[in-house]
């Protein structure tokens, strides 16, 4: 199938395994926003307190750090948000890279259990478990009784 034939509802070929996969890579990613998030929240009531106790004698100065404290709080969320979406990404191709090769093997063994020793299906050049794939068509052949190309 041509890259531009595939459609997005055949990304997901076996949905349990790469969103279990996906899931566990957004917690992990997910805990560590939220201790980063937590973190500059912390420093900036720290740096709040401080500015509070102080005895500053031009408000515009303080009004001008709160905005950037605030402007820091905005692009820490808008990076945040970005690395969650692209992690979700990267860990949904990198799933797929590993589930198509496994429903493709499957059906290969299926058709094996079935006598069917003239089935072949051939995985994509950067998918994952090629080799397994290579040993299970020369397994093929030996089932069928042909000579195995070493």
């Amino acid at each position: 199938m041509s890259r531009s034939n595939r459609k997005i509802s055949n990304f997901l070929l076996t949905p349990k395994f790469q969103l279990k996969l996906t899931y566990y890579y957004i917690g992990v990613g997910g805990a560590i926003i939220i201790a980063t998030g937590a973190t500059v929240f912390y420093k900036m009531t720290v740096i709040r307190d401080i500015m509070n106790t102080s005895i500053v004698t031009d408000f515009g100065a303080q009004s001008k750090i709160s905005e950037q404290m605030f402007f820091i709080a905005q692009i820490s969320l808008v990076g945040f948000v970005a690395f969650a979406i692209a992690s979700f990404i990267f860990a949904l191709l990198v799933s797929h890279r590993i589930a198509g090769p496994v429903v493709a093997i499957t059906a290969v063994i299926d058709e094996l259990k079935k006598g069917n020793y003239n089935y072949g299906r051939k995985l994509r050049p950067n998918d994952e478990l090629t080799l397994i794939m290579d040993n299970l068509h020369e397994l093929k052949a030996v089932l069928a009784g042909q000579p195995v190309n070493q």
